[in-house]
């Protein structure tokens, strides 16, 4: 079932997530619904990479995540329950972040290059993942969601912010809506 998807100033947005116990149906459906609705929001310039359960009003450390960044039509997620980082690298890398919670909004967030993650799959047996690159930001920025921050948290007021255009290109927003966006942060 395709569910809404919860955008700033939604003060769920900055709720902690409770961990989950168990593994049952409920949570497989759960993680099957944010699947779809993930699927269901994607369009020409933009696909959804992962989705964190509070951003579905769920405060749980769940998340779903695209096994194929690179290909859109590849409809294959990952289930992630209780994703934590263990260890990251001293190494960061700088680049464009968005999130469906913050609709057409982008911005340069600074992330450690490297992470391993420790997670149940969605059987509830125990996944380590090492992650480098796009895939790492992507786990990082889901975890942040489960501790009730947004990437905007991580964005100085002087960064540019920009928005997508039809075409798929970054164009820088304006000040009213930079101010407009600068309330919903912490």
């Amino acid at each position: 079932m395709i569910k809404k998807i919860v955008t700033i100033p939604n003060k769920i947005l900055r709720m902690k997530s409770k961990r989950i116990g168990f593994v049952d149906d409920s949570i497989r459906q759960l993680a099957s619904d944010m699947i779809e609705t993930t699927i269901d929001w994607d369009h020409d310039s933009e696909f959804g990479a992962a989705l964190a359960a509070i951003q579905v009003g769920e405060p749980l450390k769940l998340t779903v995540v695209r096994n194929d960044f690179d290909d859109p039509k590849n409809k294959e997620f990952t289930t992630l329950v209780n994703p934590e980082i263990v260890k990251s690298s001293v190494e960061r890398v700088n680049d464009i972040e968005g999130c469906l919670s913050v609709p057409g909004i982008y911005g340069r967030v600074s992330r450690p290059l490297r992470v391993k993650v420790k997670a149940l799959d969605a059987n509830g047996s125990p996944v380590r993942l090492s992650l480098e690159g796009f895939p790492a930001r992507v786990l990082q920025h889901e975890i942040d969601h489960m501790n009730g921050i947004i990437f905007l948290d991580h964005i100085d007021d002087s960064s540019e912010l920009f928005n997508i255009d039809k075409n798929g290109s970054l164009m820088p927003v304006n000040q009213g809506k930079k101010d407009e966006i600068k309330k919903s942060k912490k």
